[in-house]
């Protein structure tokens, strides 16, 4: 009996207890504003779940992320409606600023609670990851922006969504830094350099505009190849039969196919197979292209994914692809008249790195909200030509990437990383018509050339510190350089 009152007036006590504080806390909130000057310094009480993170591989960088810059309690009286210079010294912000911030509403009239989100956003991946703004959503920010949104949970165990990528931190270091010195010594109206593994794999996209619209270069704008198309031509002319390795084309330096004249950078004479490549024919390569036929052709350009976007994010730019009429059917065949995003031009390249399989790209690698953990799979491949199209195009790239042969050669202490590559140097359309002096210049790399483990793309375009060029001059210095500190950082020697 004794023990049951010691029970009953424990009960009747705690429910006082709890009483009393509330008693003293509100007079206390009343009574001083300090009590709001301490409160902004300490946790909340309710949890917060903030806008979910975004990191590299691994999680070692956390590309854009949150945090809280500003927690007030204090009465609704006086943060609502009689704000003061006072209440403006201690929170380090306008009455006006103040009112219009989010809040959450506590279950009372008397207790209020601003929070203010703060977004740190890498300025190097905003073309991949995006940005997250009051403006609107970009890039992931925007695909997965019922993921990654803000949410208040009033628990003690929530935690903040974490969306992990494929970049590779190290790898984007590298691109980030070449971009940024590219912009500076030569002055494009756009730049990028962009790596994927050969499963598809983004490891790297960084890019340069002038455009201030905000569109990413990477997957929002298309440009036109030019010549790093042309082993795509090729590969499939041999796979469906309209060439074989011994076809060869005479090229006096200009001629007309079907009454359209077709220029080579020079005279070449007598041009096979290797040759095509080696020199860059357009006149061997609007051959392979009318003995290819336009059906076939736009057969093999869908059979690329060239159709298809990449990453269906928000504002994915629409490829053109080549028109059926004789003239764009010819250009095609070296990389006029058809357009691409950087994106989907390196995935049709895994298509040459993989023996004939194409992999579609993917960027999430795995996705964790609380003890809920996603991964994503590397999507299964489609064959596009056969192993042995793919392997004799590949092998002729690698003859490119020779000393002998081109610029595209990638030395280091004397000798040569074993590279695949070829140049394109394009003309730009400009209000839909081509000029000699509007270019972008691209090489393409196929890392390494044996047993590719990475493709990489590097375009500059109608940059202004530079005369108007071919891009064994212009982007080969810089895809040397480039190839080599990616080569070394993944491990290779030459």
């Amino acid at each position: 009996m004794h023990a049951n009152i010691i029970s009953v007036k424990r009960y009747v006590m705690i429910p006082l207890l709890l009483f009393t504080a509330f008693v003293i806390m509100f007079i206390s909130v009343f009574t001083s504003i300090e009590y709001i000057h301490d409160q902004a310094e300490k946790p909340l009480s309710p949890s917060l779940v903030l806008r979910g993170s975004i990191t590299s591989s691994g999680g070692a960088i956390a590309y854009n992320s949150s945090s809280i810059t500003k927690r007030l309690w204090g009465p609704k009286a006086l943060l609502e409606s009689s704000c003061n210079e006072e209440l403006e010294k201690i929170v380090q912000l306008k009455c006006e600023e103040i009112q219009s911030l989010p809040h959450v509403n506590v279950d009372t009239p008397y207790a209020w609670v601003e929070l203010r989100e703060q977004r740190q956003q890498a300025d190097s991946t905003r073309f991949l990851v995006g940005t997250h703004t009051p403006g609107g959503n970009t890039g992931l920010e925007a695909a997965l922006d019922l993921v990654l949104s803000t949410r208040f949970v009033f628990s003690k165990t929530s935690t903040q969504p974490t969306v992990e990528t494929t970049i590779d931190a190290g790898l984007q270091k590298i691109t980030d830094d070449y971009v940024s010195q590219i912009a500076d010594q030569l002055g494009p109206e756009r730049a990028w350099i962009v790596i994927i593994s050969n499963k598809g794999d983004i490891l790297a996209g960084s890019a340069f505009t002038k455009n201030k619209a905000g569109s990413s270069p990477l997957y929002q704008e298309l440009f036109e190849p030019g010549s790093i198309f042309k082993p795509l031509v090729m590969a499939w002319a041999l796979d469906v039969g309209a060439i074989d390795t011994s076809f060869t084309v005479y090229s006096p330096g200009v001629t007309q196919i079907d009454g359209i004249t077709i220029r080579d950078w020079k005279f070449l004479g007598t041009v096979d197979l290797t040759k095509a490549l080696q020199q860059s024919s357009n006149i061997y390569m609007a051959t392979v292209a009318k003995k290819t036929g336009y059906d076939r052709l736009i057969a093999g350009l869908k059979r690329y994914g060239m159709d298809d976007p990449v990453l269906h994010f928000p504002g994915e730019a629409k490829s053109i692809l080549p028109q059926n009429t004789q003239a764009s059917l010819l250009n095609a065949g070296f990389g006029q008249g058809v357009a691409l995003t950087p994106l989907q031009f390196v995935r049709a390249y895994t298509a040459i790195a993989n023996n004939g399989l194409l992999y579609n790209l993917r960027l999430v690698k795995s996705i964790t909200v609380g003890d809920q953990h996603i991964e994503f799979p590397t999507a299964t491949p489609t064959r596009v030509v056969s192993p042995e199209s793919a392997n004799i195009v590949r092998n002729i790239m690698k003859t490119i990437a020779t000393p002998t042969v081109s610029a595209a050669a990638v030395p280091y202490k004397g000798k040569y990383f074993n590279v695949a590559a070829k140049s394109g140097t394009a003309q730009v359309p400009v209000n839909g018509q081509y000029n000699q002096t509007d270019r972008l210049y691209s090489y393409v790399g196929l890392l390494p050339g044996d047993n590719p483990e990475m493709i990489l793309l590097i375009s500059i375009d109608r940059p202004q510190k530079i005369s108007p060029s071919l891009a064994v001059y212009v982007a080969a210095p810089w895809f040397r350089q480039v190839v080599r500190d990616v080569m070394l950082f993944k491990g290779f020697t030459p």
